[in-house]
């Protein structure tokens, strides 16, 4: 039979489907993977007549008959990435998390390939993979540990799983692949163009008030956000602002468990729209910020009756995600090392890092701020180390430690790292008093030098 265009698509997503599903399609769902219309049911159809009794074979009288009369080709022997594979869920399950329930029929383009990269990876190695969709949810909500698939992954934690209490788990939102994201991608693109637009015309004070505003107000009043806007040190940034913050309602209307609600909730601690649970009970949109306020003990915020949020602004998923979450965490540490009297400057020279910290002429740190649920050794080759100063860090939150092992893994990654050196906030912490408590007593012995008198023989 000649190829044509139709008939390879038709066998492509024939194979696609049979590596998640065991029954064969109906004709609306292959239309819809085809990327048809309803209303081109017929030319489908016609398409898979002139292929019948050669590529592929169904049953007149029997509903999802549809099979493959051919093995797939042989393909030459792969080595398939779990990194990759990784990547390729947790962007899916990104993407299936955002889909309203109604529309959660086609399987998101990542799922498909991570699942169909697991399938791959479990014929070649002889073991069992996940069947179906069913399968594969009931697999994400265990430990990865139990995966064959990411035997290979390294510094992986024993308890993190790619679901979380019905959400993407923190660990999958910090592998997905924003790059095949598009809505992603473009919220990501609204801190890159203020970042770039401050770097080009040298707007330090002005980037960091901006970085200031995204993670201590991630929600605001309509008044507040309009005099922002013509304030002196944000009008450069005004355009970046208008797409950093919609509408509340807005953006709550596009959330399926938000749909019934009469007021809007929100984090005690990020102070971010919260979802609602099956319960009626209300959590934050990350598990891991959820569970440092149970930790914490915090106080549930005030929430903003449907009826007032039309007067309140909010950034957008991604600014959130990239900008607010994170940056609790810089501010954190900046406050901490301020109050030991250090000079501390967030985001300096346009962010070229997190922190510069000096103690003085002869010694000052550049740290970068890293709220990860993993060590990645690619992710921290990306930080580079910075020669205009005595010290480089990354530095992880305590409350990570049980999932990162930092001060176990860093033995063994800080030799790769050029440099860089790994620590813990509290760490940081202890290592600044330290010096300090250094200076302060050579500080004293010279005092006490010069305050004793000379004798002199007479």
């Amino acid at each position: 039979m000649p190829i044509t265009k139709h008939r390879e698509k038709i066998l492509e997503a024939l194979r696609e489907w049979f590596r998640i599903h065991k029954e064969g399609p109906t004709l609306e769902e292959l239309c819809r993977e085809l990327g048809k219309k309803p209303s081109q049911k017929a030319t489908v159809q016609k398409w898979l007549q002139t292929m019948r009794g050669i590529d592929i074979e169904w049953d007149d009288n029997m509903a999802r008959s549809i099979h493959l009369l051919a093995p797939e080709p042989e393909e030459p022997e792969v080595q398939l990435s779990s990194k990759e594979t990784l990547r390729y869920l947790a962007s899916g399950l990104a993407e299936w998390e955002r889909q309203k329930p109604e529309k959660r029929d086609r399987v998101p383009t990542g799922l498909r390939m991570g699942m169909s990269f697991m399938y791959l990876a479990s014929l070649l190695k002889d073991e069992k993979a996940p069947a179906n969709l069913p399968e594969f949810f009931e697999g994400a909500n265990k430990p990865l540990e139990s995966w064959s698939l990411v035997r290979e992954v390294k510094n992986l934690p024993s308890d993190v799983t790619l679901i979380d209490d019905g959400l993407i788990s923190d660990f999958a939102a910090h592998w997905q692949v924003t790059g095949s994201d598009l809505e992603r991608q473009v919220q990501e693109s609204v801190l890159l163009d203020a970042l770039n637009h401050c770097r080009g015309h040298q707007m330090d004070d002005e980037y960091r008030a901006y970085r200031k505003l995204i993670i201590e107000k991630p929600v605001l009043s309509h008044s507040e956000y309009r005099k922002l806007l013509s304030s002196t040190q944000l009008r450069p940034l005004r355009k970046s602002l208008l797409e950093t913050y919609v509408d509340l309602v807005d953006f709550a209307e596009e959330l399926a468990d938000l749909a019934e609600d009469n007021a809007y909730h929100f984090c005690p601690r990020c102070n971010y729209l919260q979802r609602r649970r099956s319960d009626g009970t209300y959590q934050c949109r990350n598990s891991f910020c959820e569970d440092l306020c149970a930790e914490l003990k915090l106080m549930p915020r005030s929430p903003i009756p449907k009826s007032e949020a039309k007067e309140w602004k909010i950034v957008t998923s991604g600014v959130y995600r990239y900008g607010t979450l994170p940056g609790i965490w810089e501010i954190k540490l900046a406050k901490k090392l301020s109050k030991l009297g250090l000079k501390v400057t967030l985001w300096p020279r346009v962010d070229k890092f997190d922190l510069l910290v000096e103690f003085g002429r002869k010694l000052s740190w550049a740290i970068d701020v890293k709220d990860w649920s993993s060590l990645d050794e690619e992710h921290l080759k990306e930080v580079k180390y910075q020669p205009d100063f005595q010290e480089t860090f990354i530095v992880f939150p305590d409350e990570r430690e049980k999932s990162l092992r930092t001060r176990v893994m860093r033995q063994e990654l800080e030799p790769k790292l050029g440099g860089i050196k790994l620590r813990l906030i509290g760490e940081i912490i202890d290592e600044a008093k330290a010096i300090l408590e250094k200076k302060k007593h050579a500080r004293d012995k010279r005092m006490e030098k010069r305050a004793v008198p000379e004798v002199t023989e007479g």
